[in-house]
Parts: C-alpha cells; structure tokens; sequence
C-alpha cells in the first residue's frame, strides 16, 4: 500500500513539474465575440465565436415584434418564412451598410460585423427569446 501511494506521488509531481497539469488548463478559454455568427442551415445567430446563440424560429409568428429591427434596416421582415427574410437582410442588407462574410466551406455559415444594425438585431432577438422562455 505505501509502495502504491509512494508511486502515485511521484507520478504526480513529475507530471506537476513537466507542465503536464498546468493552472492555465483551469483557466476557462476566451471566445471570440467581436462579430456575429449566422448559420443559414440550422437559422441561429451567435455572439461570435462563444455558445451564445439565438436561434431565429423564435420569430415564426413574429406579432410586429421585429420593428426596431425593421426601422434599422428600412426593410420589411415578410411571411410566410420570417426567419428566412431575416437572414436575408442581415446577409446583404439594402443599404450596403456591411457585409457578410463566408466563413469555412459548408456555405452556410456567414460572420456578421458588430454594428448599430446587428447590435439592435441581437438585442431585439434576446428580448423575444426572454420573454419567450422566461
């Protein structure tokens, strides 16, 4: 039993002095979250690279909810596809006020530049989703 814990021991501060277990391990990743992400296949929309997304079904029956976005954008979010017709105008909107960049080779994820606009968007989004699921 000693020969077992004495072998452990020095198992473990060998691994602790090469840099096998280090503090930084503990320390959680930053992400990313200076732009947006939107996934046209799934329909969701993250704050950039971290797990925070909102997925755009919410606004299936959209009920005016969207007009800040629309007044932004001067566009119409129209039926029957709400979702869709927002991704469209956060892809290319009618001003030519950004734009949307491919990111990787499935084609259908895009980065959105953190602006006035995609700022007003994610925040309306955020609301629906509260007001929706709390």
């Amino acid at each position: 039993m000693i020969n077992r814990l004495a072998v452990a021991l020095t198992i473990l501060a060998t691994s602790l002095l090469s840099g096998c277990f280090s503090a930084s391990a503990l320390v959680p990743e930053e992400k990313d979250s200076s732009f947006y992400l939107l996934d046209t296949k799934s329909g969701s929309l993250c704050n950039g690279m971290t797990r925070m997304c909102i997925s755009l079904s919410i606004i299936a029956s959209q009920n005016g909810s969207l007009a800040p976005v629309e007044t932004a954008y001067k566009q119409r979010i129209t039926g029957p596809n709400y979702p869709l017709s927002l991704m469209l105008i956060l892809m290319k909107p009618n001003d030519n006020s950004y734009r949307a960049t491919k990111i990787g080779t499935t084609g259908n994820v895009y980065s959105l530049p953190k602006n006035d606009k995609t700022n007003l968007t994610w925040q309306t989004l955020n609301e629906i989703h509260n007001s929706t699921y709390n």
